[in-house]
């Protein structure tokens, strides 16, 4: 790696690249009607401060999550780490940004996608 820096040290990127290679990535096709409700009702939680997403535990609906048996829900608490670290991402961007950028998009997509999968099983689990 190091031998690849020293490579290309004395490079100059040209400014129009340069410029294009920092603006993030779009998505021609926009936003999934259903995610970007999922994303204002996520962002509203946290703001709200139902959510804190450095307290897995604030994204268990616990009428749920308590009857659950034990190996359920060190399955639930596994799946609330991957879920809480995706949402920090969101939230990180989302306060940069206030839009639905592409990186957003795909956040929002894979978390949506992972508690539907989850929540089939288990029942309605998070409270998101």
């Amino acid at each position: 790696m190091q031998t690849i820096f020293e490579q290309h040290k004395d490079v100059i990127i040209d400014p129009k690249t340069q410029k294009r290679l920092n603006e993030p990535l779009v998505n021609e096709t926009g936003f999934n009607k259903g995610h970007e409700e999922f994303l204002k009702a996520v962002i509203a939680k946290i703001e709200e401060g139902k959510l804190n997403t450095h307290n897995s535990q604030t994204l268990y609906n616990h009428a749920v999550y308590d009857k659950l048996q034990e190996q359920e829900q060190e399955q639930a608490d596994l799946t609330a780490i991957n879920l809480m670290s995706m949402i920090r991402q969101i939230e990180y961007l989302w306060k940069n940004d206030r839009r639905a950028t592409f990186q957003i998009q795909n956040l929002v997509e894979t978390v949506f996608q992972m508690k539907s999968r989850f929540e089939e099983k288990h029942g309605d689990v998070y409270i998101i």
